[in-house]
């Protein structure tokens, strides 16, 4: 493997700037940022205006740590204009589609659903969702899968396998969420569709080989399903309901067939190359 684009301590530092970070906001600014006349103004509600400022600091640092690391590993997937372009945002449509319907689309259009927080509170959640996308992705997809494949990519049927454990350890992860005081049900639906989801990004990784399009389908998958934060109305219309369970099933069949489809030459290029040059001097297809 060639040497490390980032030296270890390099990586020790940012991971300690970054725990610095988030222990003193949370001793000295947490409680009082969250009840500031400012914040109060963006964001009316409060049941969400500090798990919203939380997660945006915590996560947020936490993404530099985790993109550090895979730029540390040599994992080949950080290049946003990855050839072949066209292609990519090709497969990548069926997958936007489903982030996208997670918005209350319908009831935003009839009214039935509405925003009434100012643009402030609605940048403040576009914040708190790229972050969570950021993290989630470069921790998930970005470092665990790639380091689970890495050992176990001999075979479609390995891809296969590999692909649904990480999924599956994505989707459970989510159970952490029970100490905190959420709703089981709500929380039990949450480690299905993030089981879901997570196969979707991880299937999108390996053929796009550009992990910035998981980030943004994450981002995409979660600002519409708290838009909502800053506003109310209905989300689950008849018809949304019968809209996403057919795409989901659609998607899902893509997904698994696509996934089906991956050989073992196919996914070298998200490895880093014994000799090779960075990824920044790569000549991709």
């Amino acid at each position: 493997m060639k040497k490390p684009l980032l030296s270890r301590k390099v990586c020790i530092a940012v991971l300690i700037a970054c725990v610095a970070i988030v222990g003193v906001y949370k001793l000295f600014f947490a409680g009082a940022v969250a009840d500031s006349e400012l914040m109060r103004s963006l964001i009316t509600s409060d049941a969400y205006r500090a798990p919203i400022l939380d997660t945006l600091v915590m996560d947020g640092v936490g993404a530099i740590v985790f993109v550090v690391m895979t730029v540390y590993m040599g994992y080949r997937v950080l290049n946003p204009l990855r050839r072949p372009i066209g292609k990519s945002l090709l497969f990548l449509l069926p997958s936007l589609a489903v982030a996208i319907n997670n918005f209350p689309l319908i009831g935003l259009a009839t009214g039935n659903a509405y925003v009434t927080d100012p643009i402030g509170g609605v940048l403040l959640v576009v914040a708190y969702c790229l972050a969570i996308g950021m993290f989630e992705e470069f921790a998930f997809r970005g470092l665990f899968y790639l380091m689970i494949l890495d050992g176990r990519r001999k075979s479609t049927k390995q891809i296969f396998w590999t692909t649904a454990a990480s999924s599956a350890v994505f989707g459970f992860v989510h159970l952490v969420n029970l100490f905190i005081g959420a709703n089981p049900g709500a929380t039990i639906l949450q480690v299905g569709y993030s089981f879901l989801i997570g196969g979707m990004c991880a299937i999108v990784l390996l053929k796009t080989a550009n992990i910035w399009y998981c980030v943004l389908l994450h981002f995409v998958y979660d600002l519409g399903g708290t838009i909502l934060y800053l506003g109310g109305g209905v989300r689950w219309d008849p018809v949304t309901v019968v809209i996403t369970a057919v795409l989901g099933v659609a998607v899902t069949v893509f997904m698994v067939i696509s996934l089906l489809r991956v050989k073992p030459e196919d996914v070298e290029r998200l490895f880093p190359e014994k000799g090779s040059k960075p990824e920044a001097e790569i000549k991709t297809e």
